[in-house]
């Protein structure tokens, strides 16, 4: 679908879909473990699109400063560059844009971001090494109304969202705003200036945003038949960011800044016919960035002092989704084309333009073969070719495409007594070479034309059981997951030279497993949500040396441990809330000797309902309750104090202060 539009008949594969909750955990037609998230109705109050994932298990955000500011997503240990990104099914992600910034996604009151952690449908497009994220706007299929959020507190932040949907005569109509500004100028620790003995704080400026997006989605019935009406939908999506870039606390940057834009368009026919329906699809997207910096500073970055960029794609699909007694079946084929061209550079060497092809099929089967037992199989099969650069040893110079053939699938169980239902799944994955890897950019990044897709085999089981009802005084809700995944040809980049740039390799195989658990229980006026992630990790291509035989070192910068706690009371109109968030057992460097210290951060809110005028509501919170900004490190020489962060030289802020306002009406109320 494009943006959740759907037909009756379409509406009930996915049963998933049903009921909006803060944070929905659950296995997903027996065919992988998601998690859904729906902006304004968790216990937090919602920032960025980052913040939707605080609770999710196995989800580990990694941020380089304050709310709003560049963040990337890793799920179950992967690196950003793994993960498939999904705006409806559009994809924003891909050979040009191998890495998203969360601050770049637009936000609107009841977007819902949906997290597969093993294996998303094989209709929805190419799979991913790391797991994949969709989001989607308020679904266009429901009840008429205007929500509209305000939101103002520390670091100059400024934040509205408003979003309405109406209907007349079988047209529905969805329209949203959001933009959002903030200096994000905090004080953090100078670990240089410190040296001596004596605490140094400095201001970490040129970090300010400012941001805007609208969103226009219009349905119109399509009379095939006269009791079942199909869909004739169309989404534009368009939005402009100013980003300022701080630098490093080791390289402050004071001029330097990124303009990015973005336009996504995008039709959908839907056609019901029997059990099932048939769907057309078409999108566009195309994105623009531009770098600028001051020439002293370009200096010091060996970088270019103005950059202009583009990236272009377009595809479509056609598939059918239908049932027949116990049995659901969902067949699509589709394509894209992408292109990135690279603008007039200057102050350094224009990087190499590039270009994919890409034409795949999925097929997901589920099979209901008892009361009690769920099927799944999926399969996918993609073909990509790219063109591009300019390496002499290039297998895709003067036209020669670079062309890669995979087949992925996976298959998966549930068995379900009661309220308690036990899931398993496994399969395989691949991811091909980004442009970025495979042509580098002439710069920092050295490209490598002779790369091979990253694959990996990865297997989960789990556990979900249910207490209660929402009409008993307590309930309760919890999941156990536990997984594994070995990786090989992992692409990763390492130091080249005497210049240190970065070139992309296959370094061999890495393991990851852990356990992923959540739990959401409400007793009387208190509620309570947590999750907790363990995830050891290794390099199975290096071997460290020690007494006992040959060691793994751990992969960076995925935590070891990550839990999150919030617990509130409700008093009548009034709900006090406390949360909690620790990350510990991250290593900082790949050899794994640097370990990153224990964090943990928590926070206070307070909510009010306003009795006077139903749908209002308003919120106060305070984060990093106890401004936390230094962490203690194991250095060479002793103990070493430096700013708390997850990645090095790149602090987080400490203590900081909001306050919203939100309203929400069952009719529309804009002119």
């Amino acid at each position: 679908m494009v943006f959740c539009v759907a037909t009756q008949a379409a509406a009930q594969e996915r049963p998933e879909e049903e009921g909006p909750e803060d944070v929905r955990v659950r296995g997903s037609r027996a065919g992988g473990f998601t998690s859904k998230t729906i902006e304004g109705e968790g216990p937090r109050d919602t920032t960025d699109v980052a913040s939707l994932f605080d609770a999710v298990p196995g989800v580990h955000v990694r941020r380089l400063g304050a709310d709003d500011g560049f963040a990337t997503l890793s799920i179950r240990g992967s690196s950003s560059q793994q993960v498939a990104v999904y705006l409806g099914a559009i994809p924003i992600s891909g050979g040009a844009t191998p890495t998203l910034d969360l601050a770049s996604l637009p936000l609107w009151p009841r977007a819902s971001v949906r997290v597969y952690r093993s294996f998303a449908p094989a209709a929805l497009g190419p799979g991913s090494l790391g797991g994949t994220m969709v989001l989607s706007p308020p679904s266009i299929a429901e009840p008429a109304r205007t929500d509209a959020y305000g939101a103002v507190g520390s670091l100059g932040t400024a934040r509205f969202r408003v979003g309405e949907i109406r209907e007349a005569r079988g047209v529905r109509t969805l329209t949203a705003f959001a933009g959002s500004r903030a200096t994000d100028s905090f004080e953090y620790l100078d670990p240089v200036a410190s040296a001596g003995g004596r605490e140094v704080y400095r201001q970490r400026d040129n970090a300010a945003h400012a941001a805007i997006a609208g969103l226009y989605q219009r349905s119109y019935p399509v009379y095939f038949t006269r009791d079942n009406p199909g869909r004739f939908t169309f989404t534009l999506l368009a939005q402009t960011r100013r980003q300022h870039l701080p630098g490093t606390i080791q390289v402050p940057t004071s001029r330097q800044e990124l303009a990015t834009s973005r336009i996504i368009g995008g039709l959908e026919l839907l056609v019901p016919a029997g059990k099932g329906a048939f769907a057309a699809r078409a999108w566009g997207r195309r994105e623009h960035l531009e770098l600028r910096d001051g020439p002293n500073e370009s200096g010091v970055l060996l970088g270019p002092t103005r950059t202009g960029d583009g990236v272009f794609a377009l595809g479509g699909s056609l598939g059918w989704t239908g049932r027949s007694g116990p049995a659901s079946a969902d067949f699509r084929i589709d394509g894209s084309a992408e292109r990135f061209a690279p603008g007039t550079w200057v102050g350094s060497a224009t990087p190499p333009g590039a270009r994919r092809y890409a034409v795949g099929a999925g097929f997901d089967y589920d099979l209901r073969a008892s009361e009690r037992l769920t099927l799944h199989a999926s399969l996918r099969a993609d073909r990509w070719s790219d063109l591009g650069g300019d390496d002499p040893r290039s297998p895709t110079r003067n036209g020669r495409p670079a062309d890669e053939l995979r087949l992925n699938g996976n298959i998966g169980a549930e068995y379900t007594i009661g309220r308690v239902a036990m899931a398993l799944h496994a399969g395989r994955v691949a991811r091909p070479p980004t442009f970025l890897e495979r042509y580098g950019n002439r710069g920092a990044f050295l490209g490598n034309p002779a790369l091979v897709p990253e694959a990996a085999l990865t297997a989960d089981l789990g556990l979900r059981a249910g207490l209660g009802g929402p009409r008993n005084l307590a309930e309760a809700e919890l999941e156990a997951v536990g997984f594994v995944s070995y990786a090989e040809d992992l692409i990763l980049f390492v130091s080249q030279g005497a210049f240190g740039r970065a070139k992309a390799v296959n370094i061999g195989s890495a393991r990851t497993m852990g356990l992923e658990t959540s739990l959401r229980a409400r007793l009387q006026h208190a509620d309570m949500r947590a999750s907790y992630t363990l995830m050891p990790t290794a390099n199975l291509s290096e071997c460290q040396s020690n007494a006992a035989g040959c060691e793994r070192p751990p992969l960076p910068a995925r935590p070891l441990h990550e839990a999150f706690v919030d617990v509130g009371y409700t008093l009548g109109p009034v709900r006090a809330g406390y949360g909690l968030d620790l990350t510990s057992g991250t290593r900082a460097d790949v050899t794994g000797a640097i370990v990153v210290p224990l964090r943990v951060l928590q926070a206070a809110r307070l909510r009010y309902d306003a009795s006077w005028l139903p749908g209002l509501r308003f919120t106060a919170e305070i984060r990093n309750l106890f401004d936390v900004r230094t962490a203690t490190y194991d250095g060479a020489a002793g103990p070493i104090t430096a700013p708390i962060g997850d990645f090095y030289d790149y602090p987080l802020p400490g203590r900081t202060f909001f306050v919203s306002a939100r309203f929400t009406a069952p009719r529309s109320v804009l002119p």
